[in-house]
């Protein structure tokens, strides 16, 4: 019914599916309907915004590297992330890869209090897998529920890398943080700052 709708909209720029609904795990597992065919629809999309259960359903099948054809108007991208997931990397990455033209990305982050510990960012992101990402025009990127896992940092350092005109990252820390390691957060990027684009770009860090 959402492909259908949405196929009908070709100047749709605005598309948030979010909230809880039932049966939303159930319609995964026999879901064909996915953030490839998503983007079919809507070409003109500017604006997208997508919870955590839809995110689950959209990503069944796996993503490739990049999508068949970029999103050139995609320019705001808010998304409920679990970064210690393999598949949730790979389709987070295929859209920002895909997305030539972002301005802001806002994540928020789920499911890490209790993160596997066997997992590093070595596992799962490789910095060498996106020597080709380009985020030319992005100006802020904000992650929401930060619990400060290697491979969110690893994240954060990837995207201040590629982005040579971010003015803001604004990182607010998960209650599952403590001070004390808010402090040696805090004194890990006094000691061996992190390398950016962009000579502008302030980091902040929210309590």
């Amino acid at each position: 019914m959402l492909q259908w709708f949405l196929s009908n909209c070709p100047l749709l720029d605005h598309v948030c599916l979010n909230g809880q609904p039932k049966g939303t795990g159930f319609a995964a597992e026999g879901n064909k309907f996915t953030f490839v065919d998503l983007f079919q629809c809507v070409p003109l999309i500017k604006t997208l915004n997508i919870s955590k259960y839809y995110m689950k359903c959209l990503s069944a099948g796996g993503m490739p590297h990049k999508l068949p054809t970029s999103l050139v108007n995609l320019e705001y991208l808010f998304l409920d992330v679990c970064l210690m997931e393999h598949n949730e990397i790979a389709y987070v990455f295929c859209m920002i890869m895909s997305s030539p033209t972002l301005v802001e990305i806002n994540f928020q982050m789920y499911d890490n209090k209790k993160p596997p510990v066997q997992q590093t960012p070595s596992n799962f992101l490789d910095s060498k897998d996106y020597s080709d990402m380009k985020l030319e025009r992005l100006e802020t990127l904000k992650i929401g529920m930060f619990s400060n896992l290697p491979i969110e940092m690893e994240f954060v350092k990837l995207i201040m890398l590629r982005s040579p005109v971010l003015k803001n990252v604004q990182i607010k820390l998960s209650d599952y943080v403590s001070v004390a390691e808010e402090v040696k957060l805090l004194r890990d990027m006094v000691t061996h700052p992190i390398p950016r684009a962009s000579p502008s770009a302030k980091l902040i860090i929210i309590r």
